[in-house]
């Protein structure tokens, strides 16, 4: 079944390496896609034209989007938008859906003064950024209206940062940024559920900055600007900043675990990136242990990751930042490592200016 999950997954982002079997069932959910595709452009239609009503709030938004599925490095790009906003002296709030979270309707992850929650019940990302950022108010919930008005009575914020809103047309937004990812930024070219795009490639015309990210981020920026929308088209990578060794509380260098065996695992959007990174910084990784994104680390999959330390007897583990805050200090008979990322832009100060001529 997971064989079958994960080749449905490259079929559904157009990789070479997906089977007959499962093109054939994304083309099988085609009129699926038909249906899905019709009802997001009547509803953006609907909004453009005024018959939905989009609410704005009293101080400015700016949105880190998808148009696709999967994982993009949207939170990388937070953490970079958000150090930028406090180098200005702003305060800045983040509010997003709280993918993960046990309580989907309203939930103050962090009340900006260093008390946070732990995930669960609160999502992965808002915790990672809570814990990053203590100063920062953070709030999760389907609700985002709601969470922008509650975050800006109850704190001093002078913008508001929401995470994957580009299909929320209810709040209005100063400054849509779009991400995709390089190698294949539209999948198969399709809709969910026969491909991995949210709505029509068309829509992506009415974001205020595209930012490619990955190590094939030239492909990407090909098939954008082919597309010819007038929206000006940013590159940028992950690059490892540091590994943190939890059980230390100290930092480790990439050299002293290179000629180490590693054991990976992750439950994040594009499990891929993860592998890249590892690869590329020399590190040798026995075996990823790949669970779907925001999972909840419960005793079946621990259980699991303990079997494979069991069966491999490897050096050290090493997961991703956004899967240690839901480990919530349970121990390993060998080390876990951390391994913490950072967007690097390039052309950063550009992307910044256009950001800032919108929201001063």
């Amino acid at each position: 079944m997971n064989d079958f999950r994960i080749n449905l997954l490259n079929a559904l982002s157009g990789k070479n390496n997906a089977r007959f079997l499962e093109k054939m069932f994304t083309l099988i959910l085609f009129p699926f896609s038909f249906v899905h595709f019709l009802l997001m452009f009547i509803r953006r239609y609907l909004f453009k034209r005024n018959f939905f009503k989009s609410t704005s709030l009293s101080v400015p938004v700016i949105s880190i989007g998808n148009i696709s599925l999967g994982g993009t490095g949207k939170t990388p790009v937070l953490i970079w938008l958000l150090r930028k906003l406090l180098e200005e002296n702003l305060n800045p709030a983040v509010i997003s859906r709280g993918y993960g979270s046990s309580n989907s309707n309203f939930t103050l992850v962090s009340d900006g003064k260093g008390n946070t929650l732990t995930s669960p019940p609160a999502s992965d990302e808002s915790v990672m950024l809570s814990r990053l950022f203590p100063e920062i108010p953070i709030i999760t919930g389907t609700n985002r209206i709601l969470s922008g008005e509650k975050v800006i009575s109850d704190f001093n914020v002078d913008v508001v940062l929401i995470d994957d809103g580009f299909q929320y047309l209810k709040l209005k937004r100063n400054f849509d940024l779009l991400l995709f990812h390089g190698k294949n930024p539209f999948g198969n070219g399709r809709v969910f559920p026969s491909g991995i795009l949210r709505e029509s490639i068309s829509h992506s015309k009415y974001a205020d900055a595209f930012l490619v990210t990955g190590e094939d981020k030239e492909q990407g920026v090909g098939k954008l600007t082919y597309l010819n929308f007038p929206v000006p088209i940013f590159k940028g990578k992950l690059i490892v900043e540091n590994i943190f060794y939890p059980q230390k509380q100290s930092y480790i260098s990439l050299k002293d675990i290179k000629s180490s065996r590693v054991l990976a695992f992750s439950g994040i959007g594009n499990p891929d990136s993860f592998d890249n990174i590892l690869e590329k910084e020399g590190i040798s990784i026995i075996e990823h242990l790949k669970f779907p994104d925001h999972v909840n680390y419960n005793k079946r999959y621990i259980e699991k990751i303990r079997r494979k330390i069991q069966e491999l007897n490897p050096d050290y583990m090493i997961t991703t930042e956004k899967d240690a805050v839901k480990l919530n200090d349970l121990e390993f008979r060998i080390p876990l490592l951390v391994l913490c990322v950072k967007m690097k832009i390039d052309n950063s100060d550009a992307l910044w200016k256009l950001i800032l001529k919108q929201i001063r």
